[in-house]
């Protein structure tokens, strides 16, 4: 198995088990041409859930909000996936992003350090998407 299909299976055994263990109903679509990698539910409604394994560099969390490979590259939309689940392998914590919030982004970056510039607006702090919010 490849090590990038290696750490996306981490990442989602990684939220698949939060989820669970939160209560929530979780499914997998089967096969791998989807958008999303999770489908949760909460009394007959559902959230696609596209999860992605992040690694942290210069005390921040850079969240891809799209897919690439060697043929596409394929930017993630409200219309195809509502929450962006990023599982980083430092702290083992899981950051619920919700694609609702930041449209037309491709990448959002998660702060656990206070900038070097000492800048405080835009920052988005990495502990306010800690707790998933269906």
């Amino acid at each position: 198995m490849a090590i990038t299909k290696q750490k996306g299976c981490i990442a989602e055994a990684k939220v698949l088990s939060y989820l669970v263990s939160k209560g929530y109903k979780v499914f997998l679509p089967w096969g791998e041409d989807h958008r999303f990698d999770l489908l949760c539910e909460v009394a007959g409604a559902y959230k696609r859930i596209q999860v992605k394994f992040v690694t942290p560099k210069n005390g921040c969390l850079e969240v891809p909000l799209r897919s690439m490979n060697n043929w596409s590259r394929i930017r993630y939309s409200s219309q195809n996936v509502d929450i962006m689940a990023a599982f980083n392998p430092d702290n083992d914590k899981i950051y619920f992003i919700r694609l609702s919030e930041f449209p037309n982004m491709s990448t959002i970056k998660l702060r656990f350090d206070e900038a070097k510039n000492l800048q405080q607006k835009h920052i988005k702090w990495a502990a306010d998407f800690e707790e998933f919010k269906f």
